[in-house]
């Protein structure tokens, strides 16, 4: 049943476009999936987008490099499967690490491979963001207990707005998100429990405490991908509290106190990175890619985490380069962009 499909294309840092692959047949522990959507990751894809990802000019790694196929979030329904496969079959909508693209083969053969089951009720938009979503879930597991403590987000893009709404799924409160942007700030309001300020309007320190019961947070969460935002991080963190950083920060911190902000008050800096959740557990971190995608799909399905209301722009693929340009320039207006393939 071999066809011709469509995906997009980074041939060069600031060009992106689309052109037509041959969809090959599933092999025997494979699935065939046509996409209905398709979920931008703004912080990796417009690093690469922009030619400023750290591993571009590494020869000793082989992604990402171009051309580059981008994406890892998606949507869609298997409408083939492998003689092999017994747990899958055609017609069943599911959520798998799919680049933007027409169609995609999932080995199931492979380690943990991802991909789960997710109901016809969850919108497009929002389903397409499921595998997106294991990012700020890695924060959420990596902070710890998060029932009654008060959190706030530092950057309100896709990746600081999932992580507000998982906070608030998991009864953390007060949650605070902070961007100089208002347009994201207007959007995180819309999340239980949340309040939002610009860090810019004043003292950090002061209008934090003023949302918080004169107090620091429990917990801040950089979701910013600025190496630098560390220091606001650190210093915006209760004594003893914990500094989650989320998503992957780009180049050197600059200049930042560790003696005074991470030892003089006691502080934890905690890594919390999308592939933290492996194929199997780790110590102190019992979550596997398996078990994270089907918490992420029980919260989609059961109206516990809302992610379609986040999503700016809805658009067919043949926009795309709009899109990242958007993305890249317009914060005030773009913020969750996905793509529809039918």
């Amino acid at each position: 049943m071999a066809s011709t499909g469509t995906h997009a294309v980074m041939p060069k840092p600031y060009v992106v476009g689309t052109e037509q692959f041959d969809v090959a047949d599933p092999g025997p522990e494979q699935v065939l999936i046509e996409t209905e959507a398709s979920a931008i990751s703004a912080g990796t894809e417009l690093a690469i987008y922009t030619g400023v990802h750290q591993w571009l000019a590494d020869p000793s790694r082989t992604w990402p490099k171009f051309p580059f196929v981008p994406g890892y979030s998606a949507v869609g329904r298997i409408i083939a499967v492998g003689e092999a496969v017994d747990i899958f079959a055609p017609g069943q909508r599911v959520i798998y690490a799919g680049r933007h693209a027409s169609h995609a083969l999932v080995d199931l053969g492979a380690a943990s491979p991802l991909i789960a089951p997710i109901a016809d009720q969850v919108p497009a938009s929002a389903a397409a963001c499921a595998p997106l979503a294991q990012f700020p879930l890695a924060a959420l597991v990596r902070s710890g207990q998060a029932l009654g403590q008060s959190v706030a987000v530092l950057g309100l893009g896709m990746i600081g707005q999932l992580t507000l709404r998982l906070f608030a799924a998991a009864g953390a409160y007060p949650l605070i998100g902070m961007d100089p942007v208002a347009f994201r700030r207007e959007r995180a309001l819309a999340a239980p429990g949340v309040q939002a300020l610009d860090p810019g309007a004043g003292d950090v320190l002061t209008l934090l405490r003023s949302l918080n019961d004169d107090a620091l947070p429990d917990i801040v969460v950089d979701a910013t991908g600025v190496p630098s935002a560390v220091n606001l991080a650190m210093s915006a963190v209760r004594d003893g509290g914990k500094v989650i950083m989320v998503g992957s920060p780009r180049g050197i911190a600059g200049d930042v106190d560790f003696y005074h902000n991470l030892h003089g008050r006691s502080i934890s800096l905690i890594g919390a990175h999308g592939s933290s959740i492996g194929a199997e557990p780790r110590e102190g971190f019992p979550f596997t890619r398996k078990r994270a995608l089907r918490l992420i799909v029980h919260l989609l399905e059961s109206g516990k985490l809302r992610v379609d209301d986040l999503i700016s722009h809805h658009v067919h693929t043949s926009d795309i380069g709009r899109m990242y340009e958007g993305l890249l320039n317009r914060p005030e207006k773009f913020l969750g962009v996905t793509l529809h393939w039918r």
